[in-house]
C-alpha cells in the first residue's frame, strides 16, 4: 500500500527494538511521505535495530528529537514508558495490552499533558476481515458475536484474557457497538501459570447483543475466527486465513455461503497510516485510542476477577445462551 502524501511528517522515535519494535520500524521506514524515524531505543544493547536508524544512547534522547514516539517493551513496563512520553509532550502509540492494569492505564491517561495523544496497538482492528466487517455491519443490527482465539503462546508473565483476550474484548465494541457487560466467565489454568490459560466469557453489548469470547494458549494449533449474525446475515470470518464468507438468514438449505472481497493492505501499515491520518486531523476511527485500551484491560480484568472466582466479580454474572440472539 502506498501512502498519500498529506500533512505533516511525523518525526518517530521507536522505543523498545523487540520483535513488535522491529516490526513497526519497518512499516514506518516503509512509509516514507508520513513518517521520519528519528531514532530508536531499547535498554538491551545487543537489540538489532535495522541499518540507517539512529540508536540513540538512552530514552530521553530518542524522545527529544520526536512528536511521536512507538512504545513496544514489554508490558510490565508500558506504563512508565508511556507515562514518560506523554509527560514529554510527545504523541504516543503504544502497544496492546495498553498497560498491564487498568489502574495503571487510568493513571497515565490522568497524567497525559494537555495536546499529548495516546493510540494503542490493537492492530486486530486492521485484519482485512475486520475492516470488511466494520464496512459492512455500519447501521446493522447485530444480534450474536462470537470469537475464538486458540493457539499457543509464549509466557508472558500474564494471564491469556490480559494478554491476548484485550483483542477481542476491543473488537466486540468496535464491530458490535454499545457498552460491553461481562455476564459470565469460566476457565482454567496450570499450577505453575501466571493467571489462566484459557477462558470462556459471555457478554451483552449496549446495542442489545448476545457474545461470546473462547481463548486457549494451551491449544496446540492456532484458531482465530469470528462469527457475527445479524437480522438477515451470517458471517464467518478466519483471522488467520483473511476469509470471510457470508450466509442469508432464513433460507434453510437453500443459502449458500459468498466469499466477500477484503482489503489487500497489510495489517500494520494500515494500522500506521490510521495513527498519521489521526494525527494529521483526518477521520481515523479504525485506531484505538487510549480510551479503547483502558476499556478492553478493565473487561479482561473483569473477565478474569470470574475466573479466578474472585468475589470482585460483577454480582450481576450468570450464564447466559447465545441461542436466542441467533
Amino acid at each position: 500500500m502506498r501512502a498519500p502524501s498529506v500533512g505533516k511528517r511525523h518525526k518517530v522515535a521507536v522505543v523498545g527494538l523487540g520483535v513488535m519494535g522491529l516490526r513497526h520500524l519497518r512499516v514506518l521506514l516503509g512509509l516514507a511521505t508520513r513518517f521520519e524515524v528519528v531514532g530508536t531505543y531499547d535498554v538491551r544493547p545487543e537489540a538489532p535495530a535495522p541499518a540507517g536508524t539512529r540508536r540513540c544512547a538512552s530514552e530521553s534522547e530518542a524522545l527529544a528529537g520526536a512528536d511521536v514516539v512507538v512504545v513496544s517493551t514489554p508490558i510490565a513496563s508500558h506504563a512508565e514508558g508511556v507515562r514518560r512520553a506523554l509527560a514529554a509532550g510527545k504523541h504516543t502509540f503504544v502497544e496492546k495490552p495498553i498497560c498491564a492494569t487498568a489502574a495503571e492505564a487510568r493513571a497515565v491517561l490522568a497524567a497525559a499533558r494537555a495536546g499529548a495523544r495516546l493510540f494503542v496497538g490493537h492492530s486486530e482492528r486492521f485484519n482485512p476481515v475486520v475492516r470488511a466487517l466494520a464496512h459492512r455491519l455500519a447501521g446493522d443490527d447485530v444480534r450474536a458475536i462470537d470469537f475464538q482465539r486458540f493457539g499457543p503462546s509464549k509466557p508472558c508473565g500474564y494471564g491469556v484474557l490480559v494478554n491476548a483476550g484485550v483483542h477481542d474484548f476491543d473488537l466486540a465494541a468496535y464491530l458490535a457497538g454499545g457498552g460491553i457487560v461481562i455476564r459470565r466467565a469460566s476457565g482454567s489454568s496450570a499450577p505453575d501459570s501466571a493467571g489462566e490459560d484459557s477462558a470462556d466469557v459471555v457478554f451483552s453489548t449496549g446495542g442489545g447483543a448476545m457474545g461470546r469470547i473462547a481463548v486457549d494458549r494451551t491449544a496446540p494449533s492456532r484458531r482465530r475466527s469470528v462469527e457475527i449474525t445479524t437480522r438477515r446475515w451470517l458471517y464467518e470470518g478466519d483471522l488467520l486465513a483473511h476469509r470471510l464468507v457470508r450466509t442469508a438468514r432464513g433460507q434453510g438449505a437453500a443459502s449458500q455461503a459468498t466469499p466477500l472481497p477484503l482489503p489487500a493492505d497489510e495489517p500494520l501499515v494500515a494500522q500506521a497510516v490510521a495513527l498519521a491520518d489521526a494525527l494529521d486531523g483526518r477521520p481515523a476511527r479504525e485506531i484505538a485510542t487510549g480510551a479503547d485500551g483502558l476499556r478492553a484491560v478493565e473487561l479482561a480484568e473483569q473477565a478474569a476477577a470470574m475466573v479466578a472466582g474472585s468475589p470482585a466479580a460483577p454480582p450481576h454474572a450468570e450464564k447466559l445462551s447465545l441461542d436466542l440472539a441467533r
